[in-house]
């Protein structure tokens, strides 16, 4: 790969040894488009969409797995699918939790491909965290972009055996949250600890106003006619927050943060206090 820097006035090409420059080629109207999606390492390995997702298929031909959506972030640069898996969780009477696996791959070597558990929340589409850590928590399984990529994409097989042993145990944890009421202070103080004000001197404080955005989310937000004041719908407040109302004007932007990014250690967090709260 050649980067082009400026010298005397004038522009020239210097090598960058080890390094190669990923482009989509795009025809269009008989126009072909060349897109730079990202600079990556020597070792890396371009992975096609149809390869990276080729092993969901005998999951598939099973009918226990159904593909729902996908899509793109960052023009192209990764590529998402969402597949539901049978069955339904319930949190509390009306209160229901799909099953979905959530499988990623991207072009500019940012992430390997990815495939986690996310939970679903049917009244709100909140995209839940998983409760549990440590051995079995936070299951998830990645593939880097590299030669011995296509071995592990078909060991995926295994890593899915034990979709609906986790996914229950999760949704026991969701039942503690929904069975555990909260009162007006630990929700206060639940909310500050996730959105602490910034020090005195600071110009203004956006922590204020977005806890007065998930306080509304609390109060009147989507499935709060089925559930009491709880920590199952605190925690949901501030999802609800995260998946649908930051970055309101930018929907990709609010996806990435949700599902990869600030967002999504937010959620985790919160999901945490939660559950440190319920065991109090």
């Amino acid at each position: 790969m050649e980067a082009v820097v400026p010298v005397n006035g004038t522009y020239r090409a210097v090598g960058v040894p080890d390094h190669y420059a990923v482009i989509r080629r795009k025809v269009e109207n008989g126009i072909t488009r060349l897109d730079s999606l990202g600079v990556v390492g020597q070792q890396y390995r371009l992975i096609q969409n149809i390869d990276a997702f080729r092993f969901f298929d005998p999951l598939i031909e099973t009918g226990k797995v159904q593909y729902n959506t996908a899509g793109s972030l960052k023009g192209g640069r990764i590529i998402w699918v969402l597949a539901r898996v049978n069955g339904t969780l319930q949190i509390a009477k009306d209160d229901l939790v799909d099953k979905y696996l959530l499988i990623t791959n991207s072009h500019d070597g940012s992430r390997p491909i990815t495939i986690a558990f996310s939970p679903i929340r049917i009244v709100c589409s909140n995209t839940l965290s998983l409760a549990l850590r440590g051995a079995t928590g936070d299951k998830r399984l990645t593939v880097r972009h590299t030669a011995s990529a296509g071995a592990r994409i078909e060991d995926a097989g295994a890593f899915l055996a034990g979709v609906d042993d986790l996914f229950e145990q999760n949704a026991d944890v969701f039942r503690l949250l929904a069975r555990r009421s909260i009162r007006t202070i630990e929700l206060d103080n639940y909310l500050r600890t996730l959105f602490p004000d910034p020090a005195e001197t600071a110009m203004r404080n956006s922590a204020r106003v977005t806890r007065e955005k998930v306080l509304a989310r609390f109060e009147n937000g989507l499935g709060t006619d089925m559930t009491a004041t709880s920590l199952w719908r605190a925690y949901n407040s501030v999802v609800e927050f995260i998946d649908h109302d930051r970055n309101i004007n930018n929907p990709d932007a609010r996806v990435h943060s949700a599902w990869f990014g600030q967002g999504k250690q937010l959620k985790n967090t919160a999901l945490q206090l939660a559950v440190q709260l319920a065991a109090a």
